[in-house]
């Protein structure tokens, strides 16, 4: 073999070396990236199922709401009602609380 032939084949074998080398630290972060993207995957579906729950109690949440101001507006309604037969609108004991003292002990 000639010395040029030798040369040659040991800067192949150290370019072969070099390249296995790359591949493996590339298959390492490969590697290291498909991990990373089953998390993201889990974390979508956590995020997913999370939102679901949230607008679902949101809309129990204005529910609630919308019945209780029916019931509150129902309440006002009655109260004015009683307030009414009581005698209590129009300013009628205002009115009574202004006569003076003379008038009220005769």
């Amino acid at each position: 073999m000639s010395p040029i032939t030798i040369g040659l084949e040991a800067l192949l074998v150290v370019l072969l070396a070099a390249c296995l080398v790359f591949c493996f630290r590339l298959e390492r972060r490969l590697a290291a990236l498909r991990n990373g993207q089953d998390g993201v995957r889990a974390a979508a579906a956590e995020l997913v199922q999370a939102t679901a729950q949230a607008e679902a109690a949101v809309r129990a949440l204005r529910a609630s709401a919308s019945d209780a101001g029916r019931d509150l507006q129902a309440r006002i309604d009655d109260a004015r009602g009683v307030s009414d037969r009581l005698g209590l609108g129009a300013g009628r004991i205002r009115s009574a609380a202004d006569v003076p003292q003379h008038r009220r002990t005769m």
